[in-house]
């Protein structure tokens, strides 16, 4: 429920409607006229607001809310018109299962309301005249954009804003590449970007990931990534996917898009990014870090050579390690990150930068960086030319959501007795369900589980990927028990319950 009203907002009543017992935390917020702002004495304040449009906004939100926190309850009301000091000028309800998600959510739609819906404050000061707050486009303070854009406008040229004003980008991942890369782009005035990351934020996640904070541990890296980037540059619009990239979905998210530009950890999503933009003549930048070594290379139609001319295959899965597995300096990813911002600046503005027909190998080690030529390859999958059809298979199964073997924990809540069977290593269980068996998968040895034969046992990992491979191969063995995968593993569900 969102609700707009010229009248006070009666909190109590409120609080006491927000009544459900299957939730153990209830969490509100309010918002007060304050006495002073800025040095300013306020004598009252005055909301404008357009309550269709409003509404219609606010309703989108608490959509959005309920999809992304597990609520079971959620109401926001704001006022508009006079308001005298003291009074609740918007106030936001949840219940749900655990108070950290309860924070969150509260968090979020507080932040989206404020952010989005068309509401206007206007301050009345006690010794001087009233001021719009808040509102980029009428405050007397506000700063324009050839102030904030001065800089590169005196080295890119007078016109160099408005291409990139008008720029669309799509961003694939927002962790220790995508941080530094949609903050370098935001802040250069990259008027449209769009974001897809499906993953929460983990706390060895802080060390790189520089959007964030302690305090969003838990919540989509997606959604914080756009709060942050649109409290740093309101120039900037940005559109959060919280989704996993895959075949079914990447021709959706190309729409309107300019320029891709690749941020992901994993050879599968590399390949589905280059295969789907020679397909589609789209321009792409991908880059890669493996401890203090990285590589960047760029892609327009027409002219450069693909990933597949110089690596017809997909590298088996499992060749190499992460960074989980490998270590990362924070300072290697940011500044690989960055250098991916400035090739797309380059391409953006129309130029034609050297890693367009070369890939640029760093050693942040030792900085003896080189690069190597790419020539298009005629044994190149798609040809010579870039034109032949081929679908392809991708060896990370995650590109190919399959649901058939997966259970969501809602659906094990109160209905039936299961075996939970955790297989993330030591040193990722943190937290963990304290009734649950934990059969680490680098030591897994399949007859364990005909202890618990007759039963359903409810495997799960850190994010739902190990689990359920290891679901399908079981499944292939013919074990005498029934065997789930959790979806979205312990950082898309358990975590928000211990």
């Amino acid at each position: 429920m969102f609700q707009v009203s010229e009248t006070s907002i009666d909190t109590q009543a409120l609080s006491q409607g927000m009544v459900n017992h299957s939730g153990g935390a209830f969490v509100s917020f309010e918002g007060r006229v304050r006495k002073s702002n800025d040095g300013k004495a306020v004598a009252r304040l005055e909301y404008e607001l357009f309550p269709e449009f409003c509404i219609e906004e606010g309703l989108r939100i608490i959509d959005e809310a309920k999809a992304l926190f597990p609520l079971l309850e959620v109401k926001a009301v704001h006022r508009y018109g006079l308001l005298e000091l003291g009074e609740v000028a918007v106030w936001v309800g949840v219940v749900t299962g655990h108070r950290g998600a309860g924070f969150q959510a509260c968090r979020f739609i507080i932040d989206s309301i404020k952010a989005r819906c068309p509401i206007w404050k206007k301050e009345s000061y006690v010794d001087g005249p009233s001021d719009w707050v808040g509102c980029p486009s009428c405050e007397t303070k506000s700063v324009s954009a050839p102030q904030i854009f001065s800089r590169q406008t005196r080295l890119l040229g007078s016109d160099s804003h408005e291409k990139l004003k008008r720029a669309n980008v799509l961003i694939v991942g927002t962790g220790g590449l995508g941080c530094p890369l949609a903050l370098n782009l935001a802040a250069s005035g990259v008027g449209n970007l769009r974001l897809i990351d499906s993953d929460l934020l983990e706390a060895s996640n802080l060390q790189r990931q520089t959007l964030y904070g302690y305090q969003d541990i838990g919540s989509p890296k997606v959604l914080l990534a756009k709060r942050r980037l649109e409290e740093l540059h309101p120039y900037v619009s940005v559109e959060a996917i919280h989704d996993r990239l895959t075949i079914k979905n990447f021709d959706r998210y190309l729409s309107g898009i300019d320029l891709v530009v690749d941020a992901s950890d994993n050879f599968a999503t590399k390949y589905l990014i280059n295969d789907t933009c020679v397909r589609l003549e789209k321009a792409f930048i991908g880059a890669s870090i493996y401890q203090n070594q990285g590589h960047i290379l760029a892609y327009e139609p027409g002219a450069s050579a693909c990933l597949r001319c110089d690596r017809p295959m997909q590298s088996p899965e499992g060749c190499t390690e992460t960074c989980a597995d490998a270590g990362v300096l924070g300072a290697s990813t940011s500044a690989l990150g960055s250098l991916e911002a400035l090739e797309a600046i380059k391409i953006l503005l129309g130029q034609k930068p050297k890693s367009l027909s070369e890939q640029i190998y760093l050693d942040f080690d030792t900085f003896e960086n080189f690069s190597i030529p790419r020539l298009r390859n005629p044994d190149c999958p798609f040809g010579l030319d870039h034109k032949t059809a081929r679908d392809f298979v991708y060896e990370e199964e995650s590109l190919f959501p399959s649901t058939e073997f997966e259970v969501d924990w809602h659906d094990t809540h109160g209905k039936g007795s299961f075996v939970w069977i955790d297989i993330r290593e030591a040193s990722e269980r943190e937290q963990s369900l304290s009734h649950a068996i934990h059969l680490p998968l680098s030591q897994w040895r399949s007859e364990d589980l005909l202890a618990y034969e007759g039963k359903t046992a409810i495997l799960y990992c850190q994010s739902g990927i190990r689990s359920q491979k290891l679901v399908a191969a079981l499944l292939r063995e013919g074990l005498p028990l029934e065997v789930k995968s959790l979806r979205g593993g312990f950082a898309g569900t358990l975590n928000r319950r211990c």
